[in-house]
């Protein structure tokens, strides 16, 4: 007889080797999103803090400068400096001042020039020859009445300077008159390096460098290492010109100093010309952010191989609980097969094996009673019934059918409870009904008679309205339901708006606000953005076709004329003219191939109808209208009055372009720029 473990894993060694697999994987993944997501945290956490390092030695070097120009300008109204400087005093003279100046200041050196740019004295050289430093961009703004600051080099063992040089102006009648220059310095040390660094909110370090010929000179340095800073800054693409577009992208380079993986961000150091002759390393410390990480780390596996363990221990502890109820399950099931049904199953565990337990009791004792097992309740029938719609013409409506007309209070088509006419078209009449099998209010339109008599070709029009408009399914356009005939009459159902008609509105209240000509203006582009998709131009685009519901939602209606935009299958003969001629394009009135942008012309008319009340071609006669239409230009909106904005004015005017290539290219442009006025 077999045991239970006598084939393959035994259950226990399965349930531990199955929790052992999930809780490694889920340890796995967790240490590489774990390491992955600490990777991105700490660049994240580092250039976070060499942006703000940055943004905050930005700040105290423009401060720095400030105070030298204040200062500068200050001490260059003294009245006894500016009447040396205006004098050409001898340099003995001048020099006492400059001298002076350097020390309020707090400048490392200064120096004085006359109107036209020559050295006059210098702090730092009693005997400095005169010389002309009209060239120099620093002097040349002073010279220019306007203060100027850059940085400077000098040659080792000093280094990176920040210098200012302000006019000395002296009034003549009422204005001011350069008649020479004060510049100051101040230089760039490991003091100043020092306090920048011990300014900013994160632990960061400093160096400033001079460039030269000789390449990068370290001048201050707040970490040591020198030889490794001088790699990061060669690892950096200095830009030998600033950036005209702006601000130049970061410069950053990674850089291992003294064991450790630094960030560095370079920032260049410019002279008042704009040359690079220097610049500055925020240096971050990205092994020391990462640190947390790599502890957390170790942690995870520790805690993880404990928790590796302790699964262990809770899967030997369930599959003895489950193991031991099924090995008394399978006794008894051997026993049974043998014609023995009076084992006991002393099974008294819970959940799902206390419920085999007891259904195996359930089954020994059928067995041993011998009983016929339950039958299984049998399935239910459930009925289903099509309705189908009755069809077909009742004798009372055939007379009025052949009549031509539908009258309100008629029952017509055996369906359609005619409620009230709504209003003539071109093409029929328009009720409002209720459909009787669906129970909804809906609007008929019928086609009238004498318009197929005339027009052989008005049927098909009619018949390809519910074709095209069925390809449209937008709120902003009503939608159309149903073709039907009934008694050589045929009509189409379609969804029944509350509302008024866009014309009755700016009949009743004349020209639009702008934000209701908008409103409308944007949900007309949606509508026909769809409709254009769909290879559908409406053609008869205008204020009697549009419904405003009390909601505020614009509905179109009325696409009976339109065709593929491709032009095959349209119904109408060559140079027939279908719409209405005030909101027609040219190309339209001359019987041309169109597409949506004769629409475009439509939506136009349309908007300037709302801001200006009327359309913009008015005449007496249809054929004076076309006339006008070929050839004039109506008056831009803004023109006729003053609060249209001339934006939404020269919009509206494009839409009415002559040719259709003048024209926005699509409803959704309209729209977009629509929706960009507000």
């Amino acid at each position: 007889m077999l045991s239970v473990a006598s084939r393959g894993f035994s259950l226990t060694t399965r349930i531990f080797g199955s929790t052992a697999a999930v809780v490694a994987a889920v340890l796995g993944v967790t240490l590489f999103f774990t390491s992955r997501q600490a990777g991105r945290t700490a660049d994240a956490t580092v250039n976070r803090a060499l942006a703000q390092a940055s943004s905050q030695i930005a700040s105290q070097l423009d401060a720095r400068r400030r105070e030298l120009q204040g200062q500068s300008e200050t001490f260059a109204k003294d009245p006894d400096f500016r009447a040396l400087v205006q004098s050409n005093a001898r340099p003995g003279d001048l020099l006492d001042q400059v001298i002076e100046a350097q020390e309020r200041i707090d400048a490392d050196w200064a120096q004085a020039t006359d109107a036209g740019g020559v050295l006059l004295a210098k702090s730092d050289d009693a005997g400095a020859q005169p010389m002309d430093l009209s060239e120099s961009a620093l002097i040349a703004g002073a010279l220019g009445g306007v203060a100027s600051h850059g940085y400077g080099r000098e040659p080792a063992p000093r280094g990176l300077f920040q210098a200012t040089a302000v006019p000395v102006t002296v009034p003549t009648g009422d204005r001011e008159r350069v008649v020479g220059t004060l510049m100051v310095v101040r230089g760039i040390d490991e003091g100043f390096a020092q306090s920048v660094k011990n300014a900013s909110s994160d632990s960061i370090d400093i160096a400033f460098f001079a460039l030269d010929s000789t390449g990068p000179r370290l001048v201050a340095n707040t970490i040591g290492a020198g030889d490794d800073v001088r790699r990061a800054i060669a690892g950096i693409d200095w830009p030998a010109a600033p950036d005209s577009a702006g601000a130049p992208p970061p410069m950053r380079t990674t850089v291992r100093i003294l064991g450790e993986q630094y960030v560095a961000l370079g920032v260049p150091l410019r002279a008042a010309s704009g040359s690079l002759v220097g610049g500055m390393l925020v240096l971050k410390d990205r092994d020391r952010e990462f640190a947390a990480f790599r502890q957390l780390t170790r942690v995870i596996i520790a805690w993880g191989t404990v928790g590796l363990a302790l699964a262990g221990l809770l899967a030997f502890g369930i599959a003895r609980q489950i193991t031991r109820p099924v090995r008394s399950l399978v006794a008894a099931t051997r026993r049974a097969a043998d014609g023995d049904y009076t084992a006991d199953i002393a099974v008294t565990a819970e959940g799902e094996i206390g419920a085999l337990a007891d259904a195996f009791r359930a089954m020994l004792a059928d067995l041993r009673s011998k009983q016929a097992l339950v039958d299984f309740l049998g399935h239910g029938s459930n009925d289903a019934r099509t309705v189908m719609l009755a069809s077909g013409a009742s004798s009372t409506m055939a007379r009025q059918a052949m009549e031509g007309g539908v009258a309100p209070g008629m029952t017509f088509a055996n369906r359609y409870e005619v409620k009230e006419l709504l209003g003539a078209g071109g093409m029929g009449l328009v009720f409002r009904a209720l459909d009787t099998e669906l129970g909804e209010v809906i609007a008929l339109k019928t086609l009238k008679k004498e318009m197929l008599d005339r027009d052989p070709n008005a049927l098909e029009r009619f018949k390809s309205e519910i074709r095209l408009a069925r390809r449209i399914s937008h709120r902003n356009v009503v939608r159309t339901h149903d073709l039907g005939e009934h008694s050589g009459s045929y009509f189409i159902t379609m969804e029944y708006v509350e509302g008024r008609s866009l014309k009755e509105l700016i009949r009743e209240r004349g020209r639009l606000p702008v934000p209701v000509t908008l409103t409308v203006g944007k949900q007309l582009c949606r509508a026909l953005e769809v409709a254009h998709t769909a290879g559908v131009i409406h053609r008869d685009i205008k204020p009697q076709n549009m419904v405003v519901q009390s909601d505020g939602v614009l509905k179109v209606m009325d696409f009976g004329i339109a065709r593929l935009a491709t032009g095959h299958g349209g119904m109408t003969h060559a140079g027939m003219i279908v719409g209405t001629p005030e909101y027609m394009s040219p190309e339209q009135l001359m019987g041309d191939e169109l597409d949506g942008r004769a629409d475009i012309y439509a939506v136009g008319c349309v908007l300037y109808e709302c801001l200006v009340g009327n359309t913009p071609i008015t005449a007496d006669t249809p054929i004076t209208i076309i006339a006008k239409v070929m050839e004039e230009t109506p008056p831009a909106p803004h023109t006729v009055y003053a609060d249209i904005p001339v934006v939404l004015s020269e919009l509206v005017m494009a839409c009415l372009a002559k040719k259709a290539a003048d024209r926005p290219a699509t409803a959704l442009a309209v729209h977009d720029r629509l929706e960009a006025l507000g």
